[in-house]
């Protein structure tokens, strides 16, 4: 039991909070560097605090992460794609 509890408080409390800050650092760097378009950036903004602040609250908030993945990686590929 107090294993459980362990490591129910370390995804909620160490993991997904990194996750945000994850989010805030990676479009920092997109605002900065350009290589996705800025749309992508305020969607990661707009997202950290979800996982920052309501992943207690809201159940579905940890989905966030990957979607936010998703379309940098598919912006990414995309650009890779028209300049080939």
């Amino acid at each position: 039991m107090l294993v459980r509890a362990t490591a129910y408080v370390v995804m909620n409390v160490y993991a997904v909070k990194m996750a945000g800050v994850f989010m805030i650092s990676t479009s920092t760097v997109i605002v900065y560097t350009k290589i996705v378009p800025r749309w992508i950036a305020i969607i990661g903004f707009i997202f950290a605090p979800i996982l920052l602040l309501g992943s207690q609250y809201i159940s579905w908030g940890i989905i966030v992460l990957p979607i936010f993945v998703l379309l940098i990686s598919t912006q990414i590929l995309i650009n890779n794609l028209k300049s080939t």
